[in-house]
Order: structure tokens, then sequence, then C-alpha cells
């Protein structure tokens, strides 16, 4: 009998841990975002903008004029969701409470892979490190080039996921140089756009936190 009430206790332990393992992990990423659209937390609602990435649980509220689209890092779900209610993030998917249904599509592997690499801002608003790989080969850079023109051909005009895919690939790489210029043609090419304003504004802080860390 005892033994079996620690086994019981152990296997709670064990599932609370997992759960709040699960809980601290990025499983989605906004990439668009308009109107009113918040994170419900025990502090109160936090307002939500483009590029911040989700948590497995988090609870989002949305109010009536929003328009709201959100990548997930496993299956490469993308939704766009409109109007008022609310959504629960989980590993692959949204939970919708009191909202119609999303538009829905899967993305390509290699373009999610990579906007799951999109330096992330944390709470004081720093973009953090994200982990740079060994020095790239002239192939590899070639590669992603490559891959981001065929992405580009295949979506939209004002989709945006092509040059998230670009410039976390560069940036990864330590092109930095080369993601400067594309955040340069991003603002000529679409000048006044909210997104492109709020993913300029995140990669610059992370180019300066990669050349300070490089200059260390």
């Amino acid at each position: 009998m005892l033994q079996a009430k620690y086994g019981l206790l152990a296997l709670l332990a064990l599932g609370v841990g997992l759960a709040r393992a699960q809980a601290g992990i990025d499983v989605a990423m906004v990439v668009f975002l308009r109107g009113g659209v918040s994170r419900v937390t025990a502090q109160g609602p936090q307002p939500m903008q483009s590029f911040v990435k989700l948590k497995h649980g988090d609870l989002l509220a949305l109010q009536r004029d929003a328009r709201l689209q959100v990548v997930y890092f496993e299956g490469g779900r993308q939704e766009t969701w409109q109007g008022g209610g609310r959504l629960e993030v989980t590993k692959v998917e949204s939970r919708a409470y009191g909202l119609p249904p999303p538009e829905a599509k899967v993305l390509p592997a290699v373009m999610v892979r990579q906007i799951a690499r999109t330096p992330a801002l944390d709470s004081q608003g720093r973009a953090g490190m994200m982990r740079l790989r060994s020095v790239p080969t002239a192939e590899d850079i070639a590669r992603v080039e490559s891959t981001y023109k065929r992405l580009r051909m295949e979506a939209d005009r004002d989709d945006l996921n092509p040059e998230l895919y670009l410039l976390s690939g560069l940036f990864e790489m330590r092109e930095l140089d080369r993601v400067e210029q594309v955040l340069g043609d991003l603002q000529r090419a679409r000048p006044g756009s909210q997104e492109v304003g709020l993913l300029v504004a995140l990669y610059q802080k992370a180019l300066k936190n990669a050349r300070e860390a490089k200059g260390n």
C-alpha cells in the first residue's frame, strides 16, 4: 500500500514537471496582427504585437476588430483568425472560444523550421541571442538565398513569411551585413508597413546584441 502511494505521488510529480517544461517551450509565433489582441495573465492583459512567440497554454483575448495570424512550429499549421473571442495555444493548433473557424493551411517545413529560430524579445524588450551556426560555406548561404527566392515566388505579395525565413537563416549563419541589407530592402519596398517596422526593430536589437557579443 505504501509503495503504491509513493508510486502515485511520483507519477503526479512527474506529470507536473512535464507540464511545467511543456509550458515553458515556444510552440508558435504571431506573424500578423491587427486590432486588439492581448495575452491573458494573472497580472492582467498584456497587449500583443507581431513576431511575439507563444507558449503552450497561453490564452489570448481577441477584440471584435482583431485579425490574428499564428504559425505553429510543430506541423507548420498557419491559422488566420478574425473577430472577438479567446484562443488557447496548444502544441500544434489553437483552441477557440467564441470565434468562427480560422483560415488554415500548412506551410513548407523548411520555412517553419527557420521561422521558429527568429530572435525573440524578452520581458525587457531585448532581442534574445540565438545559437549561431558554425562558419557557413558559400554553398550554405546560396542554398538559403535560393530557397528564399522560391518561397517568395510561391507566396502572396503581402506575406512576410519568406522574409522571416531569409532573415533568420542569414542571422543564424552570422551574415549580419546581409541581414542589414535585407532589412533596408524591406523598408524601401514596404514603406509604412507596421509589420516591417516591428521586424526591423527586432533584428536591429538582435544585430546589436550579436555584434556586442562578438566584440567581447
